[in-house]
């Protein structure tokens, strides 16, 4: 009976373990919540069959079993006897032993339940097994489907060739280094030195190619050795300069998600859910894509790194590119080190930074109503007496600077389109995302 009281606790930490993986899928699923809990229900149930094995397990070591079995060497024949009556009216065992072969994990099974709860257990064993099956299936589909960071090849190939050098140059670059932890490229320095150096190779290569072609047609275009100096200096701004840009977009986006995000937080930490809770419910949710990221670089301190959460906020706090975000990282750290209140600090925060979202959009509104009084006056107007000019000017056989007026007409209308880009460049640079 040993061995079978061990299998049932096997079987138990097994149902345990269940129940915890549907719990965690329940909190990253809103959308399904009555199918887990139905699933918890069933698995408790068979908890409370299992358990209610154990009266029966226990008779194999009571003490009243043995003195019952054992007669009294004083009474003779007659206490045998009547030992011998006591034995026939001890009740047979209650329980019975059955097996059963996971569908999920293929795995064969020994447990030991109640005879009259075989029935009502294997219902629950069917049922939760199929769901079981069920979750194991969209858990890896979703792990199929999942966009993974494969190693980048040219990344592979930079540091192959590069490596050695750039490893010396990581301490003369600390800015650049903070704006790729800003920015959210998954790239080290040194692997990222080592692909600036690698394009700047090519770029001189293809720069003395082009100079090679050139000169071939013609030897005295001797001027176009600066296309490959060109091309090598082009290609080391860009990659010095766009770190700390990226860094810069990712500031504003997050920006524009902190307030609603905010929100979600308050709303969560008015459940008085642990504080890590909140951060993980915020990196599954897909509609804060910045702020996520912020998110998931804390859950990685506190559950790969072991820190506390205290110091994972405070160290994202120092990389993060946006002050409001490091600002409410900081005051988070603090309420949860002197037991203060979370939901109240947090619902604070949304109010200040819900206010500042209305403001820049007012801010923006007024901006816009400016551009569009330049916009007609520059663009709409301005051409429109331009035209009458010319009109006149034509009509009267003048020209300008010994240009045609058809001339005159094409290079207004190139001037337009030119303006217009700018406009739109300006006014786009400066639109608030949504």
């Amino acid at each position: 009976m040993f061995e079978d009281f061990k299998k049932n606790i096997e079987q138990e930490k097994k149902i345990i373990a269940d129940m915890y993986s549907i719990q965690v899928n329940m909190q990253n699923d809103a959308t399904n919540q009555q199918f887990y809990l139905s699933n918890l229900n069933t698995l408790s149930q068979q908890l409370i069959l299992l358990n209610k094995t154990v009266p029966e397990f226990l008779k194999e070591w009571s003490p009243i079993k043995k003195l019952v079995e054992e007669p009294k060497k004083t009474g003779g024949t007659s206490a045998i006897k009547r030992e011998g009556n006591k034995l026939s009216n001890v009740p047979k065992s209650s329980v019975v032993k059955m097996s059963y072969t996971s569908p999920s994990t293929k795995e064969k099974r020994f447990i030991t339940v109640g005879k009259t709860d075989k029935k009502e257990f294997l219902e629950k064993l069917k049922l939760s097994e199929k769901s079981l099956s069920t979750l194991k299936k969209e858990n890896k589909k979703e792990i199929k489907d999942r966009v993974i960071n494969k190693p980048s090849i040219y990344a592979k190939m930079s540091n192959k060739f590069f490596l050695k050098h750039t490893e010396k140059l990581v301490p003369k670059f600390n800015s650049l280094n903070q704006d790729l932890k800003k920015a959210n490229i998954r790239f080290m320095l040194s692997t990222y030195l080592s692909m600036a150096l690698m394009s700047i190779v090519l770029s001189l290569v293809i720069g003395i190619l082009i100079f090679g072609v050139i000169i071939i047609i013609d030897l005295k275009n001797w001027i176009c050795i600066l296309i490959p100096i060109g091309l090598a200096s082009l290609t080391a701004t860009g990659f010095y300069l766009y770190p700390s840009n990226e860094a810069s977009s990712v500031q504003k986006k997050i920006s524009q998600e902190l307030p609603f995000a905010a929100i979600h937080m308050a709303a969560i930490a008015g459940s008085n859910i642990e504080p890590t809770k909140i951060f993980k419910i915020i990196a599954a949710s897909k509609e804060y894509t910045y702020i996520g990221k912020e998110m998931k670089k804390i859950i990685a301190q506190v559950d790969i790194y072991g820190y506390d959460l205290v110091t994972a906020l405070k160290n994202v706090a120092g990389q993060t590119s946006n002050k409001k975000l490091a600002e409410l990282f900081s005051g988070f750290a603090t309420n949860i080190s002197t037991g203060g209140e979370l939901k109240n600090y947090i619902e604070k925060k949304a109010e200040n930074y819900l206010l500042d979202y209305r403001l820049e959009r007012e801010e923006y509104s007024e901006l816009a109503g400016t551009f569009m009084d330049i916009y007609i006056s520059i663009l709409i107007a301005a051409p429109l007496v331009l035209m009458m000019m010319f009109i006149v000017m034509n009509v009267a056989g003048l020209g300008m600077g010994g240009l045609s007026i058809t001339s005159l007409l094409f290079l207004s209308v190139i001037g337009i389109i030119i303006v217009n880009i700018i406009f739109l460049t300006v006014l786009n640079a400066n639109q608030p995302n949504v």
